[in-house]
């Protein structure tokens, strides 16, 4: 059994407030508004959520990530923000918050929120004031220009759906830079008075009592935005805003949101300005390695991401919110992969997307099975999103990203237990029936099945808190076969066949077997796994 990767850096400097610092680490995405409704008027809010709190804890959920809760009109799933340092009425209030604060850290789980820092809502406060004098304090929050030309590299975010980056706003007589829909203006990060405001902004929320924030889009937030001299150093911006964060609270956690390369992401977990980075490019290579049912693909992304990114600083994710986004592989390889699991175009969003949920693009079941272990394997900490513990569905019938916004499925009673309400917007028409609708997948009945999904999650948290598998020692070694990825640290290794073909395994030892699926000590079955101790 030969290594062929070298051991994941171990360098935790700045990780001083505790984040990953336990064996088990695990993140938990929440979109508030699909997970639970607590007074029946069909939208998810804070008193349904904190009645379900013991479930997530039961998960071994560390960390909850809580998507935007701010008043908006929610053309953007809430990134498009009215108002920074408030709740939208439909979720509750600050005192609504401040109680399911007060239940998770009970219950040994801490919270991150979503700060959306990159851009505002065309009906935010700062924005009005921006168009009615765009030459001065107020319109400097803002990117103006006096024409529309479009700058090399600068381009939409999502193109079919919004194909410009310059809006003409009537009032102010000139156009405003949005590198996403064009009713989300965004902030000029070289503007003194944005950079004092997003330090008022957080500091509100962590004296509410928040215990750190995921920074949506974060790169964005410094890069240049179409016109000279829009762009500021990222390193200084994040120096001087963990600087003054750390005045209020010592210990607030920084996670940054950035599709992009290990090497460019590297400088944000640099001198601990973020603890971790939201890992898009272990998410490419795990779909092009399934995709080709070998484990070469995540082998050579982990060097990659060993060489600039500590394991403990990488949040890795199986299916985000939005849709599957395949950027960072090439052309080529992304054509391959839509092939394999997106055949159809209605499958495919933006021209580097795939838009099905995680459990439908990755039948047969056992194939499901296999993935969520293996996002517990891989080194780093896992993200999981609400709902792929049961193995949720998606609707190709909805439009654009929310094909695969589920609201949560809880039982098999009208709605799948997520609201009391006649009507229930948010759920998707395909949660109704089907393999993957709320009659056949649902927490109850899942808690009921020691053979389900949502039992074999809560199997491999135990096994990773009992066996100390942290986030970072692990190094890739070869057992033979190139379907197989196989990771090792003190005295733990864990296989995952890729393919769809049963193998023969070559192990140096003996091992015990903690948890696997079509292994028998010596050859994997299709899609198996294996969590093995010395």
């Amino acid at each position: 059994m030969e290594n062929t990767a070298s051991n994941a850096a171990t360098d935790t400097d700045g990780w001083s407030n505790g984040w990953a610092g336990d064996p088990g680490e695990l993140v938990y995405g929440l979109d508030l508004s699909r997970f639970a409704d607590g007074d029946g008027d069909g939208f998810g809010d804070f008193a349904g959520a904190i009645e379900h709190l013991e479930y997530v804890a039961s998960l071994g959920v560390t960390w909850i990530w809580l998507l935007p809760f701010y008043p908006s009109a929610r053309r953007d799933n809430g990134y498009d923000v009215d108002d920074h340092v408030a709740v939208d009425s439909r979720f509750g209030d600050v005192d609504a918050l401040r109680a399911f604060l007060a239940r998770a850290h009970e219950l040994g789980m801490r919270v991150l929120i979503d700060a959306v820092l990159h851009h505002t809502s065309d009906r935010h406060a700062w924005f009005l004031a921006a168009r009615e004098d765009p030459h001065g304090r107020a319109g400097r929050f803002f990117v103006w220009s006096d024409d529309d030309s479009v700058e090399q590299g600068d381009h939409p975010m999502f193109p079919g759906e919004d194909d410009h980056v310059w809006k003409f706003e009537e009032r102010a007589g000139k156009y405003y830079h949005h590198q996403f829909y064009e009713f989300q203006p965004d902030l000029n990060a070289t503007d003194p008075d944005v950079f004092e405001e997003i330090v008022r902004v957080l500091s509100f929320w962590l004296e509410v009592g928040v215990d750190g924030f995921r920074i949506d889009a974060a790169l964005l937030i410094v890069q240049g935005k179409g016109r000279p001299d829009t762009d500021v150093a990222d390193g200084e911006f994040f120096d001087r805003l963990r600087a003054r964060l750390r005045e209020v609270r010592h210990d607030v956690a920084l996670i940054a949101e950035a599709d992009e390369s290990p090497e460019l992401m590297a400088s944000l977990v640099e001198r601990g300005r973020f603890e971790a980075v939201i890992d898009f490019t272990l998410n490419n290579s795990v779909v092009l390695a399934l995709t080709r049912g070998e484990a070469r693909p995540i082998r050579e992304a982990l060097r990659r991401l060993d060489d600039n990114i500590p394991p403990v600083a990488r949040l890795n994710f199986l299916h985000n919110a939005d849709e599957i986004d395949l950027q960072q592989l090439s052309e080529d390889e992304r054509k391959e992969a839509f092939e394999h699991f997106a055949p159809e175009p209605d499958m495919l969003i933006y021209g580097r997307g795939i838009r099905r949920g995680w459990a439908p693009m990755m039948q047969p079941a056992q194939r499901v099975r296999m993935t969520v272990s293996l996002l517990y394997a891989l080194p780093g900490v896992p993200l999981l999103l609400a709902g792929q513990e049961l193995g949720v569905g998606d609707d190709l019938g909805v439009e654009g990203r929310g094909a695969a916004r589920t609201t949560m499925q809880w039982d098999d009673a009208r709605w799948g237990g997520f609201t009391t309400a006649d009507a229930s917007p948010l759920t998707l028409p395909a949660q109704a029936d089907g393999p993957f609708g709320w009659p056949a997948v649902n927490v109850r009945a899942q808690e009921a099945d020691p053979g389900s999904l949502l039992s074999l999650v809560r199997r491999i948290s135990a096994v990773r808190r009992e066996k100390n598998a942290d986030a970072g020692g692990w190094t890739a070694v070869d057992v033979g076969q190139p379907q197989v990825l196989a990771l090792q640290r003190d005295g733990l290794i864990t296989l995952h066949n890729l393919s769809g073909d049963a193998v023969d395994v070559t192990l140096d030892g003996d091992y015990d077997s903690a948890l696997s699926e079509q292994w028998d000590g010596r050859t994997l079955g299709a899609y198996g796994f294996a969590w093995l101790s010395a």
